[in-house]
């Protein structure tokens, strides 16, 4: 069974209710119907009623189980709009101007999840990473990690690398820009904890570079070296090691040539890029010149299932996110509901 298939059969164990904000993109309205029929979520669609109808009319996309909201018609629309105003309000001149905002579908999907409303939130195919993510991180805590990264899945049919399952995370290749070594070992560890949840086995990191163990030695190699021997101290449990490159990281036969003393020994699943240069290029060229299948980024680290999508995405992208936030949104309640058994 493919890493997608077992992410909705998940999904459909214990559905969630998701926001989708852009209910005038035909993209996102297709993964909608398709949600609600095999019973991977619940679904809100917001905005204007008579819009999204005509359109799902026009383009013969069933809406009948989907709930759709309408900002300036909500009954919680003043509750939203004092918890915002609160939020901003070193940076909003009145609570007109923050009630202006939060009728935006955006920013009101983002606070129903806020309030519980919904228990996830999937935007990104017609709005920019910063515009879904900005107020993302002023509304949401992060957990278990000091800051919000993204994390995005690579499965490889061929399976043959040192990895066997064929399935990686790389991270982080649409958020932090410039990490310092700190941060590479956050993104890290969060993106362990995402293997973890996900993959349901163990993780075995690798911080990526053009130089493996002091091959080239620049302030990008010792970044990256550093980052490794962070995590090691933040969580000596976990297998990684760093800096190295791609190969040494996931093929035996380089790494016992330049890396023989590699904990990874070549077996990496989990991949950490020094900056978002190195991981929006490698992305691209995943997606577009190589036969793997790459689902995400989703955001890591916060209280509430958020996903950022791609301007590119395609209906069928849109449905797989939509499946994948859901069972994030499972992870994270069965992690609240240990928090309080603790």
């Amino acid at each position: 069974m493919s890493f997608i298939e077992n992410i909705i059969n998940q999904a459909k164990k214990d559905k969630k209710t998701v926001v989708l904000p852009e209910s005038t993109d035909v993209r996102i309205l297709k993964a909608a119907s398709r949600s609600i029929k095999e019973g991977t979520a619940d679904i809100i669609l917001v905005g204007d009623k008579s819009k999204i109808l005509e359109i799902a009319k026009k383009e013969h996309i069933d809406l009948s189980q989907a709930k759709i909201v309408e900002p300036e018609k909500n009954e919680k629309l003043q509750l939203y709009t004092d918890s915002y105003f609160d939020t901003y309000k070193n940076t909003l001149n009145s609570i007109e101007e923050a009630k202006k905002e939060v009728l935006d579908p955006l920013i009101f999907g983002m606070m129903m999840v806020k309030f519980d409303d919904a228990d996830a939130y999937v935007a990104g195919a017609t709005h920019s990473t910063k515009q879904v993510l900005q107020p993302t991180m002023k509304l949401f805590k992060t957990i278990g990690t000091r800051i919000l990264s993204t994390v995005t899945f690579i499965e490889y049919q061929n399976k043959d690398f040192g990895n066997e399952d064929g399935i990686f995370l790389i991270s982080d290749c649409a958020l932090n820009a410039e990490p310092g070594y700190l941060a590479l070992a956050e993104i890290a560890k969060a993106t362990a904890n995402s293997y973890r949840g996900f993959i349901k086995k163990d993780p075995k990191i690798a911080f990526l570079s053009f130089s493996t163990h002091g091959s080239a030695r620049t302030k990008s190699t010792d970044k990256v070296a550093k980052a490794a021997e962070r995590l090691r101290k933040l969580d000596p449990t976990l297998i990684s090691d760093g800096e190295l490159q791609m190969d040494a990281a996931i093929m035996p036969e380089v790494a016992k040539m330049k890396a023989p003393t590699s904990p990874l020994q070549g077996k990496a699943n989990v991949l950490i890029f020094p900056d978002i240069n190195a991981g929006n290029i490698a992305y691209k060229i995943f997606e577009r010149f190589s036969n793997v299948k790459l689902y995400g980024p989703v955001c890591q680290g916060l209280e509430k299932a958020i996903t950022d999508l791609s301007r590119a995405c395609s209906p069928e992208r849109v449905f797989d996110t939509i499946a994948i936030t859901v069972v994030q949104a499972q992870a994270l309640e069965a992690s609240k509901k240990t928090d309080r058994l603790d």
